[in-house]
């Protein structure tokens, strides 16, 4: 197929109330407890697109954040994943030994955000698109991609970033370019 007539990917927003498909059809869902729920309802939204391409934002409800402060004793991305699982452990308990664990890097030596989603949800969410034919090219929280929207704008400057969903709030600031 030639490159001009690909077609853009799909981008889905899954939300415990709500799933959407931009520039199409949204699914309103009575509110659910976690992700489950919004997850058995999305083989229908899928079933039209077979043999696409599909990034997925996940509502900020499904994640975990925490910043971790620069240290320079940490060299290597695994000693940075360490602490980030040790931090997750500290605030959540037990239960964080069940999450997805990944760090952004926000400035050469400055803070790493840690982000954190339940490991079923994701194994969950590749088998769905794998039943239903669609390939799942990514997977970002809601803050991760509102932020990559504004990055280049913001570059060294300063904002906030608000995320309001049902029943949550999600802030983050940043300062001078840095988390």
């Amino acid at each position: 197929m030639s490159l001009l007539w690909r077609r853009k990917p799909l981008r889905i927003a899954l939300g415990l109330d709500r799933i959407m498909l931009w520039g199409g059809k949204s699914i309103e869902l009575e509110r659910a407890e976690d992700w489950r729920a919004p997850l058995d309802a999305l083989p229908e939204l899928l079933k039209p697109h077979r043999n696409r391409e599909a990034n997925v934002v996940l509502a900020d409800q499904f994640v975990r954040y925490t910043l971790l402060p620069w240290n320079e004793a940490l060299k290597t991305d695994e000693q940075w994943l360490a602490l980030a699982r040790h931090r997750f452990s500290v605030l959540h308990g037990a239960a964080s030994a069940e999450w997805d664990v990944t760090i952004t890097a926000t400035a050469p030596k400055g803070p790493r955000l840690a982000c954190a989603v339940d490991r079923q949800l994701i194994e969950a969410l590749a088998s769905t698109f794998v039943a239903a034919g669609v390939q799942l090219a990514s997977v970002q929280p809601f803050l991760i991609a509102a932020f990559n929207r504004i990055r280049k704008t913001v570059g060294s400057g300063s904002c906030w970033i608000v995320v309001e969903e049902t029943a949550r709030l999600t802030l983050a600031l940043i300062q001078h370019g840095v988390w």
